[in-house]
């Protein structure tokens, strides 16, 4: 019975990985991209209910904005209005109104790595990244939230001021990202019902505190990623017109 018991433990042992072997930010971009690259869907759409707060916690409006991602660059939202809608390619943003381009800038959307970009990336230029967006790549360690096995990035415990991202140790996806917003202010985004999604996840709730305080959340709505966008959708110079009516 003992070397019954034994053999069980050492089969478990090798076919689940401890989490103690995954020790720094390099052993774990291996493991995620060792289990979904490759598998993890490259583009996908879908509808956002956006809710923003004013100072005393009340509503203070709500939208619904159209949204497209193609990893690992590109990123669109039509926020409701027609002809006003936002490309972000290649660390750049641009902006339209009324169909027209209003202003281009600097941009990164470094959120884009977190969602899925990393596995179409190698993994050296993926530190290079998280290096170049602030992120101490050598802090690491392990945490919870909402009763969640959790990777931290960036920070040491009971920091919640440093920049940092928090990654699921099961299933591997982005949970929590904090950031300085200046002035003293920080900006902690939470990542919540996730749903799995043609080989990867998408999560379908993101809440915005600023120094604590909601400031917005936003609900992800009929997501898709089954279909191929056409490279028009991510064309500043001729971006298809409403690309999300059928």
């Amino acid at each position: 019975m003992k070397l019954k018991n034994i053999l069980i433990v050492f089969l478990l042992a090798i076919s689940c990985p401890a989490i103690s072997q995954i020790n720094s930010t390099a052993q774990l971009l291996d493991a995620m991209q060792t289990r979904y690259r490759g598998n993890w869907f490259q583009e996908f759409t879908f509808e956002q209910e956006t809710i923003r707060y004013d100072q005393s916690g009340a509503v203070r409006d709500t939208a619904i904005w159209n949204e497209a991602v193609k990893y690992p660059d590109y990123f669109r939202i039509d926020f409701g209005q027609p002809g006003r809608f936002v490309i972000f390619r290649n660390d750049s943003s641009y902006r339209f109104d009324n169909y027209e381009l209003d202003r281009t800038r600097l941009e990164p959307q470094e959120f884009l790595l977190f969602k899925g970009g990393l596995y179409f990336r190698p993994a050296h230029t993926i530190l290079e990244k998280l290096t170049e967006y602030g992120y101490d790549i050598n802090i690491f360690r392990e945490d919870r939230l909402n009763g969640h096995r959790v990777y931290v990035i960036g920070a040491e415990k009971g920091d919640l001021r440093t920049k940092q991202f928090w990654v699921s140790a099961d299933h591997f996806y982005t949970m929590r990202r904090i950031s300085s917003l200046g002035n003293g202010s920080v900006l902690d985004v939470q990542y919540s019902d996730h749903k799995n999604v043609s080989g990867g996840w998408v999560e379908q709730t993101v809440s915005f505190f600023r120094d604590g305080r909601k400031i917005q959340i936003e609900y992800y709505k009929k997501i898709d990623a089954s279909e191929k966008l056409p490279s028009s959708v991510f064309d500043p110079k001729n971006p298809l017109r409403d690309w999300f009516k059928k």
